[in-house]
């Protein structure tokens, strides 16, 4: 048993390699096609042309979730209103997550074809809350000030509320507690990716080799994936970087929101393989 979860661990970090160097070489989504014999697959113990044992339900992030500060470049070149820009990142966004998960996972994307529903992205808002946490594996910032459980401290007499320096992202809560179960019957599903919230900012560059021109956007995705029992498998953030000349939100999603979606991907692997080596830790 020991073996074959050392056997499993060496396979996903093999196949975790492979969707890194995807990630940075791919500059299309590729194709939509349900992926059979995959690295990702074997890595897991799955038999030959079938996929992967887990059935993801993908959730895009609300209108509402979307912080750009590259609209108005956008609406210069597309002449596209906010609302359409929105519709639009939204729709590459989740086209990209969705051709990225497939390639190894049986996934139901509530945007997608047959399996569109207003009424249920309705339903699922409103069944669950955000919450702005740390990003797992992240630790305050050294430099804030924060020495008591309120937040707060006096400094010269007056009370002061310290800035808080911490990498955190928009988590999801699952208010309702029959939500997932319910979704779980209707898509057949066992495993919910929740794309909580997309950032693209304009952001300043510190690489010696890149020139100004070339890398000025930031694309910031936060997102949780949960498993039907409410447990989170992986959750945090997923960054990538395009040019400042890139106002096409169709070239962005081709482009770059597909290296999002296999960042993911991978961090969810990561999470299937760390959840099977406590499982094992606790048999013995």
């Amino acid at each position: 048993m020991q073996f074959k979860l050392h056997h499993t661990i060496l396979l996903a970090c093999l196949v975790i390699a492979s969707i890194t160097v995807s990630a940075q070489q791919s500059n299309s989504r590729g194709n939509n096609g349900k992926s059979g014999d995959t690295a990702l697959n074997r890595a897991l113990g799955i038999k030959k042309d079938t996929t992967m044992a887990h059935r993801l339900l993908l959730v895009p992030f609300e209108p509402k979730m979307l912080m750009s500060e590259i609209g108005k470049d956008i609406n210069a070149k597309t002449h596209q209103s906010y609302n359409a820009i929105t519709d639009e990142l939204r729709e590459e966004l989740d086209m990209a997550m969705y051709s990225s998960l497939r390639r190894s996972c049986v996934t139901v994307d509530l945007l997608d074809g047959r399996q569109h529903s207003d009424s249920m992205l309705a339903y699922i808002y409103g069944s669950t809350s955000y919450s702005y946490d740390m990003v797992p594996g992240t630790a305050p910032d050294q430099g804030s000030k924060d020495k008591n459980k309120t937040g707060r401290y006096i400094n010269n007499g007056q009370l002061e509320v310290p800035v808080d320096y911490s990498q955190r992202f928009m988590n999801i809560n699952i208010l309702n507690p029959n939500l997932l179960k319910e979704l779980g019957s209707r898509y057949n599903t066992d495993t919910y990716v929740f794309i909580n919230e997309l950032d693209i900012k304009n952001v300043d560059n510190n690489a010696t080799n890149l020139s100004d021109e070339t890398y000025r956007r930031q694309v910031i995705v936060h997102y949780s994936i949960v498993d039907n029992t409410g447990h989170f498998v992986s959750k945090g953030i997923a960054t990538t970087y395009f040019p400042y000349s890139e106002n096409d939100p169709k070239e962005i999603g081709a482009k770059y929101f597909t290296v999002i979606g296999r960042i993911i991907l991978k961090n969810y692997v990561q999470g299937l393989v760390s959840d099977a080596k406590v499982k094992e830790q606790k048999k013995k």
